[in-house]
């Protein structure tokens, strides 16, 4: 039996559990911190993909504004790194844990 990286192992499980209804998103949430940078990504989580447009939730108005002034390099970065195509990005105020 080879061996296989922790993380990667991790990784694929998740994906697998995840599904295909939830893949994309999955794969969005996985990548979030390395897209956005880890101070943007303790202010906001990804909530929803659907028809090409992503739906983040933003912990206030202030960290909505700096995700918003860099919305078109999220895109860009989205779609290059996971080689998906992601139209849009709705920003919703709301607490990043929880349902609310």
């Amino acid at each position: 039996m080879p061996w296989v990286e922790v993380g990667s192992f991790c990784r694929e499980l998740i994906l697998k559990i995840a599904g295909d209804k939830y893949r994309l998103l999955t794969l969005i949430c996985l990548n979030w911190k390395d897209i956005v940078g880890s101070l943007l990504a303790e202010h906001s989580n990804p909530k929803k993909y659907e028809h090409h447009i992503l739906f983040v939730k933003v912990s206030n108005p202030t960290w909505m504004q700096e995700l918003i002034l860099i919305k078109s390099i999220i895109i860009e970065r989205l779609n290059s790194k996971l080689d998906m195509q992601i139209n849009d990005i709705i920003f919703i105020t709301g607490s990043k844990r929880g349902r609310k």
